[in-house]
């Protein structure tokens, strides 16, 4: 990895189960997480304009990495331009690499799983569902396709069976994601509410709201929802209005939960996808952590890093004291600082 942020020629063995990094501030650990997630969705974390990323003074940077199978993945991004390799060849796919490189992250702006509006959860849920189904980004793509389609004959103020032909595709399509989102929600809640009673000390539930009324077909919410869409000139009902909903004693948690609270269930969120995950393949991937001690009080640290111990992924954890961190054991514990990075003997 080299020209990320601050870091300079950086090249580590990482542990297959555990790696912790700890360093000052500004030493580079957030960049090393975000080359890390640069590799699994060709972008970064913290935003999605990659040029941010270059290094002052660099026209370009990379990052590189040799998976436990044997495969290879490079991301490069010179002159404006992101190059994505898998074994010596490029790909123009994205969900290429997201499928060699599983990758989540629970960091400071985690948080926006709850504070944030519907469409960060969706992102959420729609990420879990490509993870264990690829084809899903096609369907996903489809379904938006079809929906501007409709949007633009209802924005002219049309009707009749020219929109009948895009809303009779779009209950087709939308149905399709409903009905996968459902089914990953109902995986996720069962993972979520185990990680939000070991967390909080409480029960927890996710509730998956599909986009219309309960207890309506897609299609009949349309038909209700026909003319209100032609005078608003826009789709109103949908898996694109969709939603997940966190309780917490019969409560919104955007409501009634605490800051570090809100922090400790977004946590669980991502725990629960990458549980979820495992449960399914086997391994839940690459979990980045950025400084949890930072964001919690030391009981709710402790809690968090025993549950993501039992995690059947590769996880990398940063802290700015190696105190901070677990105890090291078996893991490879790496020190940054100045944009170099090295191992811990």
């Amino acid at each position: 990895m080299d020209a990320v942020r601050c870091l300079h020629e950086v090249d580590m063995q990482l542990d297959q189960a555990r790696n912790y990094v700890f360093g000052p501030n500004g030493a580079g650990k957030t960049s090393l997480l975000e080359g890390a997630f640069l590799l699994g969705r060709g972008r970064s974390f913290r935003t999605r304009q990659t040029a941010r990323l270059v290094q002052k003074g660099r026209a370009g940077l990379s990052a590189y990495a040799i998976m436990t199978g044997g495969e290879r993945l490079g991301v490069s991004f010179l002159d404006g331009v992101l190059q994505c390799k898998i074994n010596g060849e490029t790909t123009r796919s994205l969900a290429e690499l997201s499928q060699l490189l599983r990758v989540h992250v629970i960091d400071p702006s985690s948080h926006e799983l709850i504070e944030g509006g519907p469409s960060v959860r969706r992102r959420y849920l729609d990420a879990s569902v490509f993870h264990v189904e690829h084809h899903y980004l096609a369907e996903w793509r489809t379904y938006r396709r079809v929906l501007g389609q409709r949007n633009a004959l209802l924005k002219r103020g049309m009707g009749g069976a020219g929109l009948d032909v895009w809303t009779r595709q779009l209950v087709a399509t939308g149905e399709k994601i409903d009905q996968r989102r459902s089914a990953q929600v109902a995986a996720l809640g069962q993972a979520f509410s185990g990680f939000g009673e070991r967390l909080l000390s409480q029960p927890i539930v996710l509730e998956y709201r599909c986009g219309w009324r309960r207890g309506a077909t897609l299609g009949e919410a349309l038909d209700s929802s026909r003319q209100r869409d032609r005078e608003a000139g826009f789709t109103q009902v949908g898996p694109h209005r969709a939603d997940l909903v966190v309780q917490m004693a019969g409560q919104r948690v955007r409501d009634v939960a605490s800051r570090g609270q809100q922090k400790l269930i977004a946590a669980a969120l991502v725990l629960a996808q990458v549980q979820t995950l495992a449960k399914l393949l086997g391994h839940g991937g690459l979990l980045l952590i950025d400084d949890p001690a930072a964001e919690l009080d030391s009981g709710a640290l402790r809690r968090l890093l025993s549950q993501v111990e039992a995690l059947r992924a590769q996880v990398m954890i940063t802290a700015i004291a190696e105190a901070d961190l677990p105890a090291a054991g078996a893991a490879a514990v790496f020190h940054v600082e100045q944009g170099k990075v090295k191992a811990m003997v």
